[in-house]
């Protein structure tokens, strides 16, 4: 049974195309952690760094344009207008245009904001447009960065811990998933 498993993860880490896809479904459960896992995996040669880095693009991307999309489906609710007021809808767009891509860039690195951030851009009318060329732009600079310092850090580890350096993998996803929590409990300190 391990044998015909190992076997099917390697035929399957063989092929970009599934590599792709594996990846990009993976930012839509844990962004953070498949950034940090394909990292990995790349770093230690079972699977290739075009197609990793090319699933993360693309599921970052749709994951993006799927809150915005969210927001501007959130339009809908009459009632959700009148709580918040036609002139602070306004308001809030005006102030949102004029600093998208700083908005953007600042929610892309920052645990927390992106999600509020990108499902208001859609909610308050930001041109799709204007979002999606930030948004994209975001997410090529952030994902390639983010996955060169993990792949870094992967080939680090596997030079000076050899067998073990799975050890140093498994910490540093965990430091990934914890560092939302961190940095909140700090903040609020």
């Amino acid at each position: 049974m391990d044998a015909f498993l190992t076997e099917m993860i390697s035929a399957a880490a063989a092929n970009p195309l599934l590599v792709v896809m594996a990846v990009a479904a993976a930012t839509l459960v844990l962004e953070d952690v498949a950034t940090a896992g394909s990292a990995l995996l790349a770093a230690e040669g079972i699977i290739p760094i075009p197609a990793a880095i090319l699933g993360l693009f693309i599921g970052i991307t749709f994951g993006d344009l799927g809150l915005f999309a969210i927001g501007r489906l959130a339009q809908r609710w009459a009632w959700l207008r009148g709580k918040i007021g036609a002139a602070r809808l306004e308001k809030g767009r005006h102030w949102l245009e004029r600093r998208l891509a700083p908005a953007i860039f600042v929610a892309r690195a920052t645990p927390g904001l992106r999600v509020p951030c990108y499902i208001a851009s859609g909610y308050l009318g930001v041109r799709l447009r204007d979002f999606a060329l930030w948004a994209i732009l975001a997410v090529g600079i952030w994902s390639v960065a983010a996955f060169s310092l993990i792949y870094v850090y992967g080939q680090t580890a596997r030079a000076w811990l050899g067998p073990a350096s799975w050890i140093a993998a498994i910490f540093l996803i965990a430091v990934v998933i914890a560092w939302p929590f961190i940095l909140r409990k700090r903040i609020s300190s």
